[in-house]
């Protein structure tokens, strides 16, 4: 573990960020190989920060969100789960880094042409993480970079300082400057930032912003990846456990107060089985959070911009005819300091009202219904290709028939968000809910610059098949096999 150097972090202009990203790009340059053992020594190096500083950074995230977020939500969702992210990255790391042997066309494989894909590290990775989940939403691209060889420059949220600061604060006692370094700041660091050529970018935020990010990385021609969000969609199916899907939907909604990307947005129900589902909903709200606007286990929304936000979607909801029902309290609001806000239903929405087209990241759930399963890809199109489906039921063709009809980022059934920690499978968007993925394999692939490698004996292959000039009737022929009369 190295010393900490008081040049790792600053709040720095546009020439400043240059200069640290040169100062990366360099010391990768003159490595030249990134070893497996220098992976493995950077990834535990990762796993000690994670839990040496845990506490610190779960209290510090809980000051941030006006005290109200739950200190073991925090160690599950942001440190436990990165642990195990980290360890599975380490025992595969081998097997990814391998080369892939491909086939080559003829006559050149019987010649002696072999073909490879190795992946190679791209270089420097810049990642800007959220302010939900500001911890585990840095350390988890991070272990995708560092297992694919790369070095990188962290940009933590300007809303969460305190955390951004800290992260100022530890990085330096794991890592050089020229292997991992933290930058701080506002808005404009983040846009500097933004526009730095780095040889990858991470982003995760909302598709208004990503969109921001990618025209800033185009100027450099960057590649990014975009881990955004949308509205995620619940279809319960007539075919499900009725009383199981509302225990999960309830738990995925109210999960950090309905502030992850994955959060179910809004529920499509069949007519018959909406007033039971409610229900269900209910009292799985009661059972899980007694008390709700002072229940610790609950988190509130991060800042009154927030607050304001979600309750402008209810009062439009309700002004253009929504029906209202506020679960786990009286009021939306226990006390003006109090930002732990119930669960909010909404039933009869229709297109007109802002909550069907922003992503409500909040505790606020619209309800639509339908009558046949066919109608339910149309419904969801004006809010398409959001980062997660979920479906709940037992019917094989249903479940077809969705993942064929309805695009997204990943699918769960049966279940609500879970696929995200499962680290063999690739977690990113699609279209409007970003793009590119990372986790597991495809994380490390991702951030890895796949490299085509043909060898050749020293059989000069081209006059065999009449491919060198002058071209003759022989060329001529081995073209028309494939052509036709030419």
């Amino acid at each position: 573990m190295s010393e900490a150097h008081n040049d790792n972090v600053m709040d720095l202009d546009f020439q400043n960020l240059n200069a640290l990203l040169a100062r990366q790009r360099s010391a990768f340059r003159a490595e030249g190989e990134v070893t497996y053992a220098t992976r493995i020594d950077r990834l535990k190096r990762l796993k000690a920060l994670i839990v040496e500083n845990k506490s610190e950074f779960a209290k510090t995230t809980k000051r941030e969100f006006n005290g109200a977020r739950s200190y073991e939500f925090s160690l599950f969702s942001e440190f436990a789960s990165k642990v195990e992210a980290i360890d599975y990255s380490m025992k595969h790391l081998k097997d990814w880094m391998k080369p892939e042997n491909r086939k080559t066309n003829k006559p050149m494989n019987l010649l002696g042409g072999k073909g490879q894909v190795r992946y190679f590290p791209k270089g420097v990775v810049g990642i800007i993480s959220p302010w939900n989940l500001p911890f585990g939403l840095t350390v988890a691209p991070l272990t995708s970079a560092l297992a694919a060889g790369n070095r990188a420059l962290l940009k933590p949220s300007e809303y969460v300082p305190e955390t951004a600061a800290l992260f100022a604060e530890v990085v330096p006692k794991y890592f050089e400057t020229d292997e991992v370094a933290v930058v701080t700041g506002g808005a404009e660091t983040s846009r500097n930032f933004a526009e730095l050529p780095f040889d990858h970018l991470l982003f995760t935020g909302s598709t208004r912003v990503g969109s921001q990010v990618m025209q800033s990385a185009s100027k450099n021609l960057v590649p990014v990846t975009l881990e955004l969000g949308g509205k995620s969609p619940v279809i319960i199916g007539r075919s499900a456990k009725l009383d199981l899907a509302g225990t999960r939907l309830t738990f995925g909604k109210l999960l950090n107060g309905g502030q992850l990307c994955l959060s179910p947005d809004y529920v499509l129900v069949p007519k018959e089985l909406e007033e039971r589902l409610i229900s269900r909903i209910k009292h799985e709200v009661e059972s899980m959070y007694p008390n709700i606007t002072e229940n610790s286990d609950y988190a509130g929304v991060f800042d009154e911009r927030h607050f304001a936000r979600l309750q402008d979607y209810i009062d439009d909801a309700v002004a253009k005819g929504a029906k209202l029902t506020i679960v786990g309290a009286d009021e939306t609001r226990a006390s003006k300091d109090n930002r732990r806000m119930p669960l909010h239903i909404l039933q009869d929405v229709n297109e007109n009202m802002k909550v069907m087209h922003e992503e409500i990241f909040g505790p606020v759930l619209p309800i639509m219904t339908y009558a046949d399963i066919a109608e339910v890809p149309d419904q969801i199109e004006p809010r398409r290709n959001p980062l997660a489906m979920y479906y709940f039921g037992k019917d094989k063709d249903e479940q077809e028939y969705l993942l064929s009809h309805v695009q997204s980022g990943g699918v769960c059934i049966n279940d609500i968000t879970l696929h995200y920690v499962q680290e063999d499978l690739p977690f990113g968007g699609f279209g409007a809910s970003g793009m590119g993925a990372y986790h597991g394999p495809e994380g490390f692939r991702n951030m890895s610059h796949p490299r085509a490698i043909y060898r050749q004996t020293m059989i000069d292959v081209l006059p065999i098949i009449g491919a060198r000039p002058p071209f003759g009737e022989k060329f001529r022929k081995r073209i028309s096999k494939v052509l036709g009369v030419i």
